[in-house]
């Protein structure tokens, strides 16, 4: 597999991702908003990580911003990590839950995923 980047820089497309991580190496990072340089989140024992995706921030008017990550391979042997996406149905129309229109987002959940996925890969089919 070798070293470098295994999945560039994106935001998860669904509400929340629970992921499983790999215990042999670290490989996820995370964007860190404030400084813009990329934090590394080690695995630990017996933990998941909880990435908020598009669709939460959606949701909460932006009070909880989806979380900017990506996969850099750190060692020459294969890793295997296991997400779940918890995602809305196709025809979902996801708008601010909390009362009032927010900022007026609303989107249909399938066209925010056509979006998302035409900009993320190439013609290949490959991450850019």
């Amino acid at each position: 597999e070798g070293e470098g980047i295994g999945c560039g820089m994106h935001t998860d497309y669904g509400c929340l991702t629970i992921v499983n991580q790999d215990m042999s190496h670290s490989s996820l990072q995370v964007l860190d908003r404030r400084t813009g340089g990329w934090m590394s989140a080690p695995p630990i024992e017996d933990a998941f990580v909880m990435n908020i995706g598009d669709m939460f921030d959606v949701w909460t008017n932006g009070k909880y911003k989806s979380t900017p990550h990506r996969v850099v391979h750190t060692s020459s042997t294969y890793r295997v990590s296991i997400p779940f996406f918890y995602e809305p149905n196709a025809d979902a129309e996801v708008r601010y839950l909390l009362g009032g229109d927010g900022d007026g987002r609303r989107v249909r959940y399938i066209d925010h995923l056509h979006s998302k996925v035409s900009t993320n890969f190439d013609h290949t089919g490959r991450y850019e």
